[in-house]
């Protein structure tokens, strides 16, 4: 009863926010725009959305270094899809990392070290959205407003905090006193296999790189939709401000919601509209959506076909 309320209210709080985006539409002038798209810039914005997918699994082989031989790339690949096409399928944003934590630990010893591998890949992921939207709020933050300054700023300080309680054991021990003593136990076995993965300096700085490709592909092929929707032949937004505008986009996406629909597609009026117009940012985020399901769609297909997942043997 408690999970179905749960899910009911994540829904409702999805459609609260669709409602409020559908109300914008124009449908005339959103028929027009999408009916403008180029197909050949589309077919090029679909590709590199797949080659996206390489380089996150490439960010979370390099963190399973010592897993090598036992977990192939091809596998590691595979369950990243498999992980998109969950977030997609459940009710949660996160949902595909609870099927991958399942999958990669399953028939294995160390099942706490391959778990906590999925979470230190998520968390490397939004380290670096948060340092490259702060890195490019540098060169525009004359031009933004004080509370998404705010709260740039704050997620900075939270990233940096998170990564010193995983690097300084003092300060983790300090951090642990808040909790009650069993469940202090529990998370200094979970402490230990995560810092294991944060010490490895060459492990890390290979899985940073990585990240960090996956973060500027990404954007721009956020800019790619940009020009698919201009009626200009150009992006009327600054490029750098899609390393501003587009992390805040994803992490809101973490909201209670169904798999942060409605907030991600509120997110892009709320940013775009006063560079591209309402109509077109709303099919920015139509696009955007769409690539999403196209990533999650080649997922479904390999849990489907492939014996060993669709099974669970």
């Amino acid at each position: 009863m408690k999970k179905l309320s749960v899910i009911i209210l994540k829904a409702s709080i999805s459609l609260f926010f669709i409602i409020l985006v559908v109300r914008k539409i124009d449908f005339s002038q959103f028929l027009q725009i999408l009916k403008n798209v180029s197909p050949h810039i589309l077919v090029w914005v679909l590709v590199l959305n797949y080659l996206v997918t390489f380089f996150i699994a490439l960010r979370w082989y390099f963190i399973l270094d010592e897993f090598k031989d036992k977990i192939s790339f091809f596998d590691v690949w595979k369950l990243s899809l498999i992980g998109l096409y969950f977030n997609v399928l459940l009710p949660t944003g996160t949902g595909g990392d609870a099927v991958k934590i399942f999958y990669i630990t399953r028939q294995q010893k160390e099942k706490l070290k391959l778990g906590t591998s999925v979470i230190f890949d998520r968390f490397m992921g939004s380290s670096t959205i948060v340092v490259m939207a702060i890195i490019s709020l540098l060169f525009y933050e004359k031009n933004l407003p004080v509370k998404l300054k705010i709260v740039l700023t704050s997620l900075l300080i939270l990233v940096l905090l998170i990564w010193l309680i995983i690097l300084w054991d003092r300060l983790a021990i300090l951090t642990g006193k808040i909790f009650p003593y069993k469940l202090r136990q529990k998370l200094k076995v979970f402490y230990e296999s995560l810092k294991g993965y944060g010490i490895k300096g060459r492990v890390l700085i290979k899985a940073m790189f990585a990240s960090i490709t996956v973060q500027i592909i990404s954007i721009y092929i956020q800019y790619l939709a940009a020009l698919l929707v201009s009626s200009k032949g150009y992006s009327p937004v600054p490029f750098p401000l899609f390393f501003v505008f587009i992390p805040i986009i994803w992490l809101s996406a973490m909201v209670p919601s169904i798999g942060g629909l409605g907030i991600r597609e509120y997110g892009y009026v709320f940013f775009f509209k006063s560079y591209m117009g309402v109509n077109a940012a709303i099919a920015m985020s139509v696009i955007n959506l769409m690539l999403i399901i196209t990533q999650a769609l080649l997922g479904g297909l390999i849990f489907l076909f492939f014996h060993r997942y669709r099974q669970g043997s």
